[in-house]
């Protein structure tokens, strides 16, 4: 199985969805020839925040997928053409078993593991989709402090690309909070946004990709702590009227 959903049934008009929740390999492609100890890293999974979007689904009675294998396997956060769709090198690493590959293995992870994926990330928000109510799309990732030897300063980050109706608020409210909070930052959503692309913006209906800072994160306090920031923060955003509108770009 390529994926978890966790509350498939909340009723809340919310899906959450994480696609580098898992550093998991499986046994055939032999750790893809890298030790253990990297697969721990950031280059494997995002840290943390599988905890923090579990927590969520359940506090906020929302649906959540969550993928089941490493994104060194497959990234399902690029478009199939996109550069880093399956790394060969990661923040200094190289991964032996991702060079040269045949079209038929790239298939074959894209069968077994992306496409499953996004199906059933298409079929939980196709099923939160009642007339013209708009359901809230959240992508959720966290960020290595450090990464190409470059500190990153924000605590958090938000990701969009045509529709900054969440980030602005997330930006709002967490910048209140006290938190150095980036927009479009670390990365920026206009280039490396391919999951809310595909199932926010092409059917208008409001999402964000939330980045949080995986020293934030890498704890049980501080999982909990960002589980409720965000579960207070979200409750506050379904509230908006802005948020119940379909807008097409």
């Amino acid at each position: 199985m390529a994926f978890d959903i966790i509350n498939p049934t909340g009723s809340a008009n919310i899906v959450l969805i994480c696609e580098h929740a898992s550093n998991h390999i499986p046994i055939e492609y032999e750790k893809l020839g890298l030790s253990d100890q990297q697969l721990k890293l950031h280059i494997a999974w995002d840290i943390g925040i599988a905890e923090v979007t579990k927590n969520l689904a359940i506090s906020l009675g929302a649906p959540a997928i969550l993928a089941r294998f490493s994104r060194l396997l497959i990234d399902a956060n690029r478009a199939l053409n996109q550069d880093g769709l399956i790394p060969t090198h990661s923040d200094g690493h190289f991964i032996p078993k991702n060079s040269n590959l045949s079209k038929d293995d790239i298939k074959k992870r894209i069968d077994q593991f992306y496409t499953p994926f996004h199906h059933a990330a298409g079929e939980l928000i196709k099923k939160k989709t009642h007339h013209q109510e708009a359901p809230l799309i959240f992508n959720m990732h966290s960020f290595t402090p450090f990464m190409n030897d470059k500190e990153r300063p924000w605590h958090t980050g938000m990701l969009w690309n045509k529709d900054p109706r969440i980030a602005n608020a997330l930006l709002n409210g967490l910048t209140k909070r006290g938190y150095h909070v980036g927009d479009n930052q670390p990365y920026t959503g206009l280039e490396l946004n391919h999951t809310m692309n595909t199932h926010g913006t092409e059917h208008g209906f409001p999402h964000v990709n939330i980045e949080i800072r995986q020293n934030e994160i890498d704890t049980p306090q501080g999982i909990n702590k960002w589980s409720d920031i965000l579960h207070e923060e979200l409750g506050l955003i379904r509230k908006m009227p802005e948020m119940a509108l379909i807008k097409h770009y």
